[in-house]
């Protein structure tokens, strides 16, 4: 693609995010997705005054150095000061599961090697631009959290079940929107940090036994066992993972897991979510009990502009 297409290409899709300049709610997005603005493989992130871009593909990479000189010359449009733009590839795995695991370089401005705090749906994050294949907080799930605020005001749960809680920004958001105590459970004893760090950065209290380190399906069992229930529930379960052995995959565990999970929540709501291309609106339907209500269904958020089916499928379910 010549300079001056791929130059409309990124000036076009900051142009349609404009408005989000201005959310008070929020200061990361997404600024360009990938083939739904129109380059395949790329991406590109608004992170309260740093952009951090991404590639997937040999595609891009073979002309990232001109797709960055646009991208560069194209944020001096933006209304908001730019500290600094970003580059990560992600196209391969990186051997290396030390400190440049998935490191960031910069292109220009200052490098924000300590993270820095940013704000989505009025709840403080941190979120980590240098290291590591994720920041820290899913910006796909922007348009999802507001819908679940209007949820929670409205049948006001008193506790949640938080699976596969990662940093916490579900329980977080949730407590600050009414739900009074909420119970993270996840594999990484790294991520449950961060989570705790999301606490306080909130000003919510740290109750070690809100943070159970172990595996989510085995919890639960334990929950069930001893007659613990929740209002609401969380199940945001990667595609694919395996621990001690044990593998997990959507589409042979997610239904038995969920009938396990509602016996944990009787009466109750649990928000579930897939995110892949490959599970369809239909599929991801079917994987839920009969008997179960859905009272509310979303895709990513409006930023995540693409082109087909959306790849994200996320519901709020009555049990």
């Amino acid at each position: 693609m010549k300079t001056g297409g791929i130059n409309s290409l990124i000036k076009a899709a900051f142009e349609k995010r404009i408005k989000l300049f201005s959310d008070p709610e929020t200061d990361c997005f997404r600024i360009f997705n990938s083939s739904g603005d129109g380059l395949e493989g790329f991406t590109a992130d608004w992170y309260s005054g740093y952009i951090l871009v991404q590639y997937f593909r040999g595609s891009v990479e073979a002309g990232i150095a001109a797709i960055l000189d646009q991208v560069k010359s194209c944020s001096g449009g933006l209304p908001a000061t730019v500290k600094g733009i970003l580059v990560k590839n992600r196209m391969a795995m990186p051997e290396s599961e030390g400190t440049e695991k998935w490191k960031s370089r910069l292109l220009h401005g200052s490098y924000p090697e300590e993270g820095i705090i940013v704000r989505q749906n009025g709840i403080m994050m941190n979120a980590d631009l240098v290291n590591g294949q994720n920041t820290g907080i899913f910006l796909d799930m922007r348009g999802i959290r507001t819908e679940l605020a209007g949820f929670y005001k409205r049948e006001k749960p008193v506790s949640m079940l938080n699976l596969f809680c990662y940093t916490g920004a579900f329980s977080v958001h949730a407590l600050r929107s009414g739900v009074q105590r909420a119970v993270n459970v996840d594999l990484s004893k790294s991520v449950l940090n961060k989570a705790r760090d999301n606490y306080r950065l909130n000003g919510l209290g740290v109750d070690e036994r809100d943070f159970i380190y172990g595996d989510s399906y085995e919890r639960v069992k334990i929950f069930a066992k001893k007659n613990i229930h929740f209002d609401y529930a969380v199940f945001d379960p990667p595609t694919f993972s395996r621990n001690r052995g044990k593998n997990f995959s959507v589409r042979q565990d997610y239904t038995a897991f969920l009938e396990l999970l509602g016996t944990v929540v009787p009466g109750g709501f649990i928000f579930t979510s897939i995110n892949a291309a490959a599970v369809s609106k239909s599929d991801y339907l079917s994987f839920h009990p009969g008997r179960w209500e859905l009272v509310m269904f979303a895709n990513e958020s409006s930023d995540f502009i693409h082109r087909g089916n959306p790849y994200l499928k996320a519901g709020l379910w009555k049990i």
